[in-house]
């Protein structure tokens, strides 16, 4: 009997892990590690995957595109941002490369509020919106 009660738990957990979605791009809920690369989903949620990845300069970030189309269109302050993911990205990757250290703040302009930020270098980051639903796109306040 005593086994049984301690094996629910367990059993419970690894139900509800093996329910977890496949369309949605699994990610870490953030990434401070500074390393040569990070990945970002694009989630069906509207928000993006961490909202907040650091890479170290010359490193790469890689946004997986969900079920639901994104883009990527980043405030080209500091120089050196890479170029925009534009158009409906669904259901595939797109990966970007960071020459320069700073802070990249990024926004989906089909989704209004979809925000992201990606430190480079060990910047500072002292961006207003610590997770992506803050106000961005085109409806960014300045």
């Amino acid at each position: 009997m005593m086994l049984s009660r301690n094996l629910a738990p367990i059993a419970m957990m690894s139900a509800i892990v093996a329910c977890g979605s496949s369309t949605s791009p699994t990610t870490h809920s953030t990434n401070d590690s500074g390393g040569s690369s990070a990945s970002v989903g694009a989630t069906p949620s509207i928000v993006f995957t961490p909202a907040r990845v650091s890479v170290a300069v010359g490193g790469t970030v890689t946004f997986n595109f969900g079920s639901v189309g994104h883009n990527v269109f980043f405030d080209h302050d500091p120089a050196g941002a890479p170029a925009t993911i534009d158009g409906v990205n669904a259901n595939t990757s797109v990966s970007r490369t960071f020459p320069v250290a700073g802070v990249y703040n990024y926004y989906c302009h089909i989704h209004p509020g979809m925000t992201g930020t990606v430190v480079v270098g060990g910047a500072a980051d002292t961006s207003s919106h610590p997770d992506s639903s803050g106000y961005g796109g085109y409806n960014r306040v300045p």
